[in-house]
C-alpha cells in the first residue's frame, strides 16, 4: 500500500488505512482483555468456505468483513478437581464470553461507526449453529482442533469462545502455524499404548464416543458419535427436555407420570433451561485429561 495515495490516507491525520487498522485492533485486543478474555483473534469473513450454506459470517450479517474471536472463562483449576460430575454440570461460566462478545459489539458501533452482531450462542434450524465458533476460533488463531472436538489454546487449553461479525476491516491473525493437539504426551502414549487420554477415557470402539489415530505425531484420523455423546452431555437441557415430555406423553399411567415430572432430572431440566448457560453440557471427562493447558490447573 501506498503511503501517499490519497485513497489510503486519511485526509486529517495523515495515516495510512494499515495503521488504522492496526490501532483499531490493538484498541479492540486491550477492551476485549479488561472484559476478560484470555485470548482475541481476528479471523477474515471470506474465510469460511468449509462451513455449510448457511452458516458462514455473510448470512448473518451481508456486510461483514472480519469476525472478532474472544476466548476465556475456562473452569478454574478447582473445578477440574471435584469428582463429582454434578459440579462441572451447573457451574458454566461459557455465558460471560458471549455478554463480553455483544460489549463489544456495542464498542464497535460506538466507537467506530461499523455494523457489529454478535453470534448468537444458541442453534438456528436442525439444532446447527448460527456460525461455528470452532471454525471461527481456528481462523482467529485462538486455537486448533482436537481429538476430542473442542478447539484448544496452545497456552491455556481448553476455553469457551465467542465471535461477532463486523464491517469494520482489521488486520487478520489466521490460523497457527503449528497443531496444538496431540500434545507431547498425547504423542507419547500413542507410541506405547496405540491410544491418547482422551480417546483413552472415552472409546468409541467400546461405547464411548470418541476414536482416531495419530500418524508422525500427527492427528491422521477422528471420529465422533454425535448421536452418543449427546445423550450423554444433554440430558439436562432442551433435548432432556423434549425426551421426558415424550415419555409423559406416552405413560398410561398418572402416578408414573408424576415421578417423570415430579423427579430430579426433571426439574434439574426446567432449571437449565431457565437460566441458559447452566447444564447444557454434563460431561467434560475428554477435557479433564487433557494435557493442554494442564499447567495452569496444577495448583495447591
Amino acid at each position: 500500500m501506498n503511503a501517499d495515495d490519497p485513497a489510503t490516507t486519511d485526509a486529517k491525520t495523515g495515516a495510512t488505512m494499515d495503521s488504522t487498522m492496526a490501532a483499531n485492533k490493538a484498541e479492540l485486543v486491550e477492551f476485549a482483555r479488561k472484559g476478560g478474555a484470555l485470548v482475541t483473534g481476528v479471523a477474515d469473513a471470506g474465510a469460511f468456505a468449509a462451513a455449510m450454506a448457511g452458516q458462514r459470517p455473510t448470512d448473518l450479517l451481508p456486510e461483514a468483513k472480519t469476525v472478532i474471536v474472544v476466548g476465556g472463562a475456562p473452569p478454574r483449576a478447582g473445578d477440574w478437581q471435584v469428582p463429582n460430575y454434578l459440579h462441572m454440570e451447573t457451574t458454566s461460566t461459557s455465558d460471560r464470553m458471549f455478554a463480553l462478545a455483544n460489549r463489544i459489539a456495542q464498542f464497535v458501533e460506538r466507537r467506530f461507526g461499523y455494523y457489529a452482531v454478535a453470534v448468537p450462542s444458541g442453534v438456528d434450524r436442525a439444532r446447527q449453529p448460527f456460525l461455528s465458533l470452532a471454525l471461527a476460533a481456528e481462523l482467529a488463531g485462538c486455537g486448533t482442533p482436537s481429538l476430542a472436538g473442542p478447539v484448544l489454546n496452545p497456552e491455556h487449553g481448553f476455553l469457551y469462545f465467542a465471535a461477532l461479525l463486523t464491517s469494520l476491516p482489521l488486520p487478520v491473525d489466521g490460523p497457527l502455524a503449528e497443531p496444538v493437539c496431540p500434545a507431547p504426551e498425547c504423542r507419547t502414549m500413542w507410541d506405547e499404548q496405540g491410544t491418547t487420554p482422551c480417546l483413552a477415557v472415552c472409546p468409541i470402539d467400546a461405547g464411548g464416543c470418541l476414536g482416531g489415530r495419530l500418524e508422525n505425531g500427527r492427528v491422521a484420523e477422528r471420529r465422533y458419535d454425535v448421536a452418543r455423546c449427546t445423550t450423554r452431555s444433554q440430558n439436562s437441557f432442551i433435548p432432556g427436555f423434549q425426551k421426558a415430555l415424550e415419555a409423559v406423553f406416552d405413560e398410561p399411567d398418572k402416578e408414573r407420570r408424576r415421578m417423570i415430572l415430579w423427579g430430579s432430572q426433571f426439574t434439574r431440566t426446567l432449571w437449565s433451561m431457565s437460566y441458559s448457560n447452566v447444564s447444557q453440557c454434563q460431561c467434560f471427562e475428554c477435557m479433564r485429561v487433557c494435557p493442554a493447558g494442564r499447567a495452569r490447573r496444577e495448583l495447591r
